[in-house]
């Protein structure tokens, strides 16, 4: 999902901002993990999710099941309907619209798209410093996936004329620093990215402290970078998406929510999923399930790790002008005078009516490691304390906003899905399947967003799709959608997080 960067046990110490693909870390490898007992809780969606600004206008089909009683079986059968599995689905069935699309099964423990998808940022992009902390022979590739996305999604919603309606523009990005050693260290290797010719840093550009906090308004801004993002109503546009597809596909597509899967048996004829309304037996299935993917998969277990964060969303009490028109990490020092020091990176989201939408304050609660770390309980906020980081938000951080009245409007949770290595996973499932040929799974997922989904989805969905319709490996498929090697899901990954 798309809230906001923690530190997990095997991250940086200081959290990132969500929007970004996380950096591989030298110590990314987890401890191997314990034997699954009966006492280990599942990791399943809770009930009652703390109400999120995205969720307010729910959906014409947001409870929807198309039929009173669960499929018996299906051709393909999808679980999770946020980005992932939805943009999964579109894909599917667009693709095989020319000849007879294969009977789809969607299914979610809960309403649609209540998971990371409508809890997160809404923008698309790469941070500078995450760019320029990766790898040399790693950052063009990433960069250009990031942009892939980027053009991937505006070409989707102008197919399906959904740019209105889930308010999607191309924006510039700031990436702002307040703190003067930060941003030295950041302009150090963007410098050697630019004497070195790297084609990534065409599409950024370095403001330094003269212009930096009048061209972002950041107050006590040191340095900062522009870069390409794109920002959207996620949860409109999976919603919108949804509807189309429905009204597209009604022969083909069932759709049921409110149906945990909650047992996954794998055999020579199918899959067969369990949910508490009954069996659904599946030739083929997606897990687009992210932080809850180990719920389902055990063998993700420490591999794909749900951890919680906290958005928020703020309004002017009158006008602020000029309005705000780019999206922003913010890196905090608190050194900084405001009536909160605050440390680490926000994210934040201006919205077309003058709402603010930021995610952040990680060092308010990365102390008590078991609010957030393992946590997938997404109907308790963390409250008290930890809601302090946003008294006083927009006029303490922004120049201009010294009288706008600004309130904290509604604050809320969601639960991201991080990897060791920093990565997501894409892909058949990996192990033996238990028949077929060689033991070849008919599974596919694509999880373990690291926080970032919004800049990852798009493209890997569509790359999910052609692997499931053609029975392909994700080295089939590598280079035609520019997915990184590391991307691919595979055993040895598991292994690398401990799990054999």
């Amino acid at each position: 999902m798309v809230l906001l960067r923690v530190i997990t046990p095997h991250a940086q110490p200081e959290p990132p901002s969500q929007s970004q693909q996380p950096m591989p870390s030298p110590s990314a490898q987890a401890q191997p993990q314990p034997e699954l007992s009966t006492t280990t809780p599942q990791i399943l969606p809770v009930p009652n999710p703390v109400p999120s600004y995205w969720l307010r206008e729910p959906s014409q089909h947001a409870n929807l099941r198309s039929t009173p009683a669960l499929p018996k079986e299906c051709d393909i059968a999808i679980i999770g309907s946020g980005m992932a599995g939805v943009l999964t689905l579109y894909h599917i069935l667009q693709s095989s619209a020319a000849a007879t699309p294969p009977q789809v099964v969607l299914l979610d423990a809960r309403q649609l798209c209540s998971g990371a998808t409508g809890r997160n940022g809404g923008h698309a992009k790469i941070k500078t410093d995450t760019l320029a902390s990766l790898p040399q022979g790693t950052r063009g590739p990433m960069q250009r996936y990031v942009s892939s996305v980027i053009h991937a999604l505006k070409a989707l919603v102008e197919a399906e004329n959904l740019a209105d309606e889930c308010e999607f523009e191309l924006r510039r990005s700031f990436d702002v620093f307040q703190d003067a050693g930060a941003a030295a260290a950041v302009q150090a290797a963007y410098d050697a990215a630019v004497a070195n010719g790297e084609p990534w840093t065409h599409d950024y550009a370095p403001l330094g402290r003269a212009m930096a906090s009048g061209v972002t308004s950041i107050r006590g801004a040191a340095a900062a970078w522009s870069c390409p993002c794109a920002s959207f109503w996620p949860y409109k546009l999976v919603a919108g998406l949804l509807e189309r597809l429905v009204a597209r596909y009604p022969g083909q597509l069932n759709v049921q929510m409110n149906t945990a899967v909650t047992l996954v048996q794998s055999g020579s004829c199918g899959t067969r999923l369990h949910t508490p309304r009954g069996t659904v037996q599946a030739g083929k299935v997606v897990f687009a399930t992210n932080a809850w993917t180990a719920g389902v998969l055990p063998q993700f277990r420490g591999t794909i790790t749900p951890v919680k964060g906290m958005a928020s969303h703020h309004i002017p009490a009158r006008p602020v002008w000029p309005h705000l028109n780019s999206t922003y990490n913010i890196h905090f020092s608190p050194s900084v005078p405001a009536s909160v020091p605050r440390q680490g990176t926000d994210y934040l989201n201006p919205r077309p009516d003058g709402g603010i939408v930021v995610g952040g304050g990680a060092y308010m609660f990365r102390h008590d490691r078991c609010a957030w770390d393992g946590n997938f309980d997404d109907s308790v906020r963390f409250g008290g304390e930890v809601e302090r980081h946003w008294e006083g938000y927009m006029p303490d951080t922004f120049l201009g906003w010294e009288r706008s009245g600004s309130k904290t409007e509604s604050v809320w949770v969601g639960i991201m899905g991080y990897t060791g290595d920093g990565m997501m996973h894409v892909g058949r499932i990996p192990g033996n399947g238990g028949g077929g040929e060689e033991g070849k799974r008919q599974q596919w997922m694509l999880a373990g967003f690291n926080g970032g989904g919004m800049a990852m989805i798009a493209v890997a969905a569509k790359a999910v799709a052609k692997m499931v319709l053609e029975d392909f490996e994700f080295e089939d498929v590598r280079e035609e959608f520019g997915l990184l090697d590391a991307f691919g899901t595979n055993v040895r990954r598991l292994k690398g997080s401990g799990n054999e």
